[in-house]
């Protein structure tokens, strides 16, 4: 399904506790583990290519009920680079992603890292 991300949910991270919606994002994928990116994904507003970030302050924490405000990060691939990757092999297609974040006036961390599986399928 494409674009991947984006409104669908997938692959949505939410960081409690915290306001990261002006933190710097790099999420890196490639087709090879520990293999140079084949494409990434930077920050960018909500509906484009790219990882959003939006704090919600009155986010309520799943567990305890308690309101611990959040940021929602929310990566989207379009069809189109997913479309654009090399690959001629005839099983699923696994890309490996780290996703590096650096808020304001912190060092850069990696929050979330492993694979992500393109599903053959047959056609547009």
């Amino acid at each position: 399904h494409v674009p991947w991300g984006g409104g669908t949910g997938a692959g949505e991270i939410y960081k409690l506790g915290a306001d990261w919606s002006g933190a710097a994002f790099v999420w890196a994928f490639s087709t090879t583990k520990n293999g140079s990116p084949a494409f990434t994904l930077n920050a960018a507003a909500a509906g484009v290519q790219g990882v959003s970030a939006t704090y919600d302050a009155s986010y309520i924490h799943p567990s305890s009920g308690e309101v611990v405000g959040a940021t929602r990060i929310v990566p989207q691939i379009d069809e189109a680079t997913l479309e654009g990757l090399t690959y001629t092999g005839t099983d699923d297609l696994v890309l490996y992603y780290d996703l590096l974040v650096t808020p304001s006036g912190e060092p850069q961390r990696v929050i979330a890292y492993g694979t992500l599986t393109i599903r053959q399928g047959i056609g547009d």
